[in-house]
């Protein structure tokens, strides 16, 4: 799983340091394939892998977390928060060793536009904003089946 250098901090204990990269895990679901017009399922699921507590702050109220898809080139498609304005406020949010957290969604399968999107090939990426950089996944890939 990958997660960005420069994440947003992590208090470990009174220190504050940059986190390792793997203490958190940061990762998105969505089925390999779904047929066309059907509503895709998405989760994003942030767990402390490392030993020690972690406490990360997040914007918004609430948790503010974006969903992107893109075509296999990266050509944007959709983005859950577009056009959103996201409040300033943090949440502070602790994660003992083992502990997670998870953010729901649906895509209805169109674009940003509103119009439905076609079959094929698609990636798509969760991004959880924090008073830093935000945290991103890796690409999960998606296909679009024909209607039945």
């Amino acid at each position: 799983m990958f997660v960005s250098p420069a994440l947003a901090l992590l208090m470990v204990g009174s220190a504050m340091t940059a986190p390792r990269a793997d203490s958190v895990r940061f990762e998105v679901r969505v089925p390999r394939e779904v047929t066309a017009g059907r509503p895709v399922p998405i989760r994003l699921t942030l767990v402390n892998a490392g030993d020690s507590a972690a406490v990360l702050y997040l914007r918004g109220r609430p948790i503010a977390f974006d969903i992107v898809i893109t075509r296999p080139d990266g050509t944007p498609v959709w983005r859950r928060l577009a056009g959103a304005a996201i409040p300033a406020i943090l949440q502070v949010r602790r994660l003992a060793p083992g502990e997670g957290t998870s953010f729901e969604a649906r895509w209805a399968q169109r674009t940003d536009a509103g119009r439905p999107v076609p079959p094929g090939d698609y990636l798509v990426r969760g991004v959880l904003l924090t008073d830093a950089k935000p945290l991103e996944t890796r690409p999960a890939p998606l296909r679009i089946l024909p209607p039945q």
